[in-house]
């Protein structure tokens, strides 16, 4: 026997106190999978990632080859569980999955088109469609969800009427998290909370919508079985086994949406703290009783949905272009900061943290709007631009980048503010990504918000929450509450020092949109007129 060898023992997939067991947390995302094995205590016994590239055949498509992903899944396995040396066993694991991306599966099993992923915008057509037969107020209402291209729905429609064939040969419409249940266990399962990423789901009664399905004329059996998070699925396959390295017999449990694994990771599974999360885009969500279905939320284009704790809900608010709007900054202003950071041994982010501490607040002056890819919640403007205001010769390069991460963090209260608003609780906001990662801008978060930031000792939330699925279904846990007690532990905390720059930069800053906003369509016009 190999040393990395992962041994199970005798009584399979079932938890014995005292044994030194390990979860897996198995994350499926856009642009890369990691798999993750924690204790039951959260701390990280090892890990290992995979990249696969994003494929856009045509403009405003964006897809994944679904044979590259599953070996990129069957790799990272394997690459984790080696890692984590002998004298452990694995216990049981659960995935965490990106949401709405999806994959036509034939009878046998086997992938008949390229997996169609979130931020592709086919379906313009199918959703005006779903406009004009349901409304989006009755939509909302029914799924939670605010009707957008993105859904799993509307390309589901786009194939049926684009690629008749693949459609006839389709048995299962299957999104990530299901597939690789199925390609483990030999049951395609899903979970309540990214079913209801689908905009087929009853938010209400945790269901398939009957009316959505049979006014589309769409069969429930083109579709997996929704179970709650935490609920055994199955065990993994001999055949499974051969693939990925996991003995067979090993418990897979409902893992859930990557955002709702994230929060149960940062414990937000009550009313109170928010969880949030700055990668590329930058997710607000707090934690529910019942979902908010008001008019407001509709408008604002704020999504409803399960969380992956049975009985609870989440609402999503984010802005599309956070980490980016900084990494866009790096790669094209900043090559020779890139340099001092590569001769130096540090992440370019920290100097970039040192020259915006280095600025006055309010950056003298300077504003940026990042609305780099249009505005999302709690604006919805599809037409907004990126917008930097104040520009003279005084400014230098450390202004811009402290105004881009004021301009952010703007965007931040500007959601945070439509969900208190509604009705929603904040007493404090636990930040986990990238951003997570720089203390000035955790200090930045709170001064401007208000808020307590708290960052958790364990930042790769998504997994831990996924795995702490996995430890709820194989009874390491006895309940939600005692898994996230078991687990989440505040690394830092940064408490609010409100500035009057702030302040005035704040109503400034949402002054400007609405009066530049009746702008942006003429300049997308502008943009347009020599393509």
């Amino acid at each position: 026997m190999c040393p990395g060898d992962v041994l199970l023992i005798s009584n399979i997939g079932r938890y014995l106190p005292g044994a030194l067991m390990i979860l897996m947390g198995l994350d499926v995302g856009t642009t890369g999978c990691k798999a993750s094995l924690f204790d039951e205590s959260g701390k990280g016994i090892s890990s290992a990632y995979r990249e696969y590239p994003l494929i856009c055949r045509k403009p405003a498509w964006a897809e994944l080859d679904p044979s590259e992903v599953w070996k990129s899944i069957r790799d990272s396995i394997r690459e984790a569980l080696h890692k984590a040396g002998g004298g452990k066993e694995l216990l049981s694991l659960s995935v965490s999955a990106q949401g709405e991306a999806f994959l036509p599966i034939s009878r046998e099993g086997k992938p008949l088109y390229n997996s169609i992923v979130t931020p592709d915008q086919r379906a313009q057509a199918e959703t005006g469609f779903l406009e004009k037969k349901f409304g989006s107020k009755l939509l909302f209402e029914k799924t939670g969800m605010v009707l957008f291209p993105i859904y799993t729905l509307n390309k589901i429609l786009w194939i049926r009427e684009n690629e008749p064939n693949t459609f006839e040969k389709t048995a299962k419409f299957l999104c990530w998290e299901d597939y690789v249940n199925l390609r483990l266990t030999g049951r395609a399962a899903i979970d309540h909370s990214l079913a209801n990423r689908t905009l087929m789901f009853d938010i209400n009664e945790r269901r398939w919508s009957d009316e959505i399905l049979q006014t589309l004329d769409l069969s429930e059996d083109l579709l997996a079985e929704p179970v709650p998070g935490g609920e055994v699925i199955g065990n993994v396959t001999t055949e499974a086994s051969r693939e990925t390295g996991i003995k067979s017999g090993v418990e897979v449990v409902a893992g859930g949406h990557d955002q709702a694994c994230g929060c149960l990771g940062a414990g937000v599974i009550e009313e109170g703290p928010l969880y949030d999360v700055t990668g590329t885009v930058e997710c607000l969500m707090p934690a529910l009783s019942a979902p908010v279905l008001s008019d407001e939320m509709l408008k604002g284009g704020f999504g409803n949905y399960c969380h992956v704790v049975p009985g609870k809900f989440l609402v999503l608010g984010y802005n599309m272009t956070a980490g980016t709007v900084l990494r866009w900054f790096r790669d094209n202003f900043s090559l020779e900061l890139l340099e001092k950071a590569r001769a130096e041994g540090k992440p370019v982010y920290s100097i970039f943290d040192d020259l915006a501490d280095s600025v006055s607040p309010g950056s003298e002056g300077l504003m940026l709007l990042p609305y780099f890819m249009g505005a999302a919640t709690p604006n919805w403007d599809t037409n907004a631009r990126g917008t930097l205001v104040g520009l003279t010769l005084a400014h230098g390069k450390a202004h811009l980048i402290r105004a881009i991460m004021e301009g952010i963090t703007y965007e931040l209260r500007n959601n945070l503010e439509a969900l208190v608003g509604a009705g929603i609780r904040a007493d404090e906001i636990r930040a986990v990504g990238g951003g997570a990662r720089s203390k000035f801008w955790c200090q930045l978060k709170s001064d401007i918000t208000h808020l307590p930031i708290v960052v958790p000792e364990v930042s790769e939330a998504s997994s831990l929450g996924a795995a702490m699925l996995a430890g709820i279904g194989s009874g390491v846990y006895r309940d939600f509450s005692e898994a996230v007690s078991s687990t989440y532990r505040p690394l830092d905390t940064f408490g609010p020092e409100p500035k009057e720059a702030y302040e005035g930069g704040f109503e400034l800053y949402r002054e400007i949109y609405s009066r530049i906003s009746g702008l942006y369509p003429r300049l997308s016009e502008l943009g347009s007129l020599n393509s």
